[in-house]
């Protein structure tokens, strides 16, 4: 019998169980400002990576090393209450899945959109299920969760159409639109366009007295880093019961501990790391002949009048 995560529906979009209306709608309505930086993607094309070299590159080279202060500073909008938005540090890096459709698109802001190849993306979202209880997925199959994500029945709904808005947009003169296996390829380069793309300022500071805090950036924003920081924080952030305190803060986090705890009692635990490999090209060797078919098949019905694909040509 196949097996699907648990999501939840608001507005006709699924989205993790733990998502509550009031504060979903909010972020939509969300106006930001000349001092705010979004972090855009489809879930698993490098959101968390992209997110870790922006707040590098404001902190001039400076990484976090504390869970706390990590998630207080990046937050993810759609989780993320209006007060604890207005408390932030400015210029505030902000991370979101939304579809282009439904952000309040600021022309103040900068936005940052990053595509991923479906081939990786779908193999990164199941295990993305695998690893969050709350999911009731931890047991989940790879061929389940590949059809759910065809049919765009995942969360975030379908990856193509979540493409395709913020493709329309790529040439706005303060979106930044970025390839995740280019990314990969030359992370120096990727660093320098989104610092040139933040301002001058930001720009100088990386390349001035022999690149040293480009140095920084680098080293801070690798995965050999990130798998030993970041990774741990999110362990230990949402792998287990979040703090009373923290659940008071955010509505978001106490329902998300009520499903933690339904899900322990279920027999559900953390299956693998939500930082994984980082790398180009696992799709190939996961997927069958069948499904590298029927993926191909469904890129070429959803894409035939787009040339969006050409990205990865």
């Amino acid at each position: 019998m196949s097996k699907k995560p648990l999501y939840t529906e608001i507005d006709g979009l699924l989205l993790p169980p733990s998502f509550l209306p009031e504060i979903f709608r909010a972020a939509c309505a969300f106006k930001p400002g000349p001092d705010d930086v979004i972090v855009a993607t489809y879930p698993k094309c490098g959101t968390t990576w992209t997110q870790q070299i922006v707040a590098l590159i404001l902190r001039k080279g400076k990484p976090f090393l504390e869970a706390n202060k990590y998630f207080a500073t990046l937050p993810f909008l759609e989780m993320t209450t209006e007060e604890e938005l207005s408390g932030l540090e400015k210029p505030r890096c902000i991370k979101t899945h939304l579809p282009f459709d439904r952000i309040n698109f600021s022309k103040e802001a900068k936005y940052i959109y990053v595509v991923r190849h479906p081939i990786d993306c779908v193999v990164s979202f199941f295990h993305h299920a695998r690893f969050f209880p709350i999911y009731f997925f931890s047991d989940g199959e790879f061929d389940d969760f590949f059809e759910l994500f065809i049919k765009g029945e995942v969360d975030w709904n379908d990856y193509f159409d979540h493409l395709l808005l913020w493709y329309e947009h790529r040439n706005e003169p303060n979106i930044l639109f970025l390839c995740y296996e280019s990314m990969i390829k030359d992370p120096r380069s990727t660093c320098l366009k989104i610092a040139h793309f933040l301002g001058d300022s930001y720009y100088n500071t990386l390349v001035e007295n022999d690149e040293e805090v480009l140095k920084k950036v680098l080293e801070y924003s690798s995965l050999k880093f990130m798998k030993s920081t970041v990774n741990e924080f999110w362990k230990e952030h949402f792998s287990h019961i979040p703090s009373e305190e923290a659940q008071k803060k955010n509505p978001v986090l106490k329902k998300y501990s009520e499903l933690l705890e339904k899900a322990f009692k279920d027999g559900h635990t953390a299956n693998g790391s939500f930082i994984r490999k980082g790398v180009v090209g696992e799709g190939k060797i996961t997927l069958s002949e069948k499904q590298l078919q029927k993926l191909n098949d469904r890129i070429l019905e959803k894409t035939k009048h787009s040339d969006v694909m050409d990205l990865w040509k």
